[in-house]
């Protein structure tokens, strides 16, 4: 066979198969941007029903009387003041515990050091339930459920986990021979912690606290279980009043529902910004 005959039936081959490729993967896009169109679909809804004013129908015009019932109708503002106040506490206290942990887990061998880390990955790979409700019931035996200083326990629970897995890369990217130049110029173990290391893990700190904030602010069911009447959370009341909505009229529901979903996807959006930016500073 001539050269150029077979170079044109090697070109019709080639795209063949990628038609062909191509062809099979079809399905797959289908489902995936059908599944996008609902999701984004049903987000649009929301939106339209909780800016909507009721007598013009969805695009009649824009309000924000749904937003003002609803935050007076279910005191919104002082869920959310608790839930920012038990969130930041957490986060703080979380970082605290995390970061000299983290440090311990990254650059020391001790005995049992696997266990250690394979304590700290239950809360990923178990069921929530199946911790959340034994440590409610002790809550609620030790007279912890339904305060503040429960809450905040129960978030470090899920704070403390996330923020050590995220800094341990972080610590383990450091350079070494900077602990060793600054004991060798008689730096103590606290001043080598505050001075060299924490400096350095600025971004990774940033990025842990944004990210567990973020997971802490979505979490329920631990939460649900042993939160009172005055310490629940905005997840916990909204998901109280949409349940038991009764005759309220939809578009209030909608504008208390976006009232939690804007600020968790603003939080996501820069936690996975800050993400990025952090791997770039590791050179990932």
């Amino acid at each position: 066979m001539p050269a150029d005959n077979q170079q044109v039936v090697q070109e019709k081959s080639f795209s063949n198969r990628k038609i062909g490729t191509f062809a099979k993967k079809i399905p797959f896009w289908i489902l995936i941007i059908g599944f996008l169109g609902l999701v984004f679909g049903m987000m649009f809804v929301v939106f339209l029903s909780a800016f909507g004013k009721e007598s013009d129908g969805l695009f009649g015009g824009i309000t924000l009387e749904w937003f003002k019932r609803a935050w007076l109708s279910y005191d919104v503002g002082q869920f959310f003041l608790v839930t920012v106040q038990v969130l930041f506490t957490a986060t703080i206290i979380s970082l605290v515990l995390s970061i000299p942990t983290a440090y311990i887990l990254a650059r020391k061998d001790f005995p049992f050091k696997n266990l250690l880390v394979s304590f700290f990955q239950l809360p990923f790979t178990l069921p929530e339930l199946v911790y959340a409700i034994p440590i409610a019931s002790i809550f609620y035996s030790m007279g912890l459920a339904e305060t503040i200083p429960g809450l905040v326990l129960v978030y470090l629970i899920i704070g403390v986990p996330f923020s050590v897995f995220i800094l341990i890369p972080f610590i383990e990217s450091l350079d070494p021979r900077l602990e060793f130049a600054a004991y060798s110029l008689g730096a103590n173990k606290f001043k080598l912690f505050t001075k060299i290391i924490v400096p350095q893990l600025v971004p990774g700190i940033t990025a842990a606290a944004i990210n567990i904030f973020v997971r802490m602010f979505g979490a329920f069911t631990l939460i649900l279980l042993i939160a009172g009447p005055t310490t629940q959370t905005l997840p916990v009341m909204v998901f109280s009043v949409l349940r038991s909505s009764g005759s309220q009229p939809q578009p209030m529901l909608d504008a208390l529902a976006l009232t939690l979903m804007v600020p968790l996807l603003l939080f996501s959006v820069l936690s996975i910004w800050l993400s990025s930016y952090a791997q770039r500073r590791m050179g990932k």
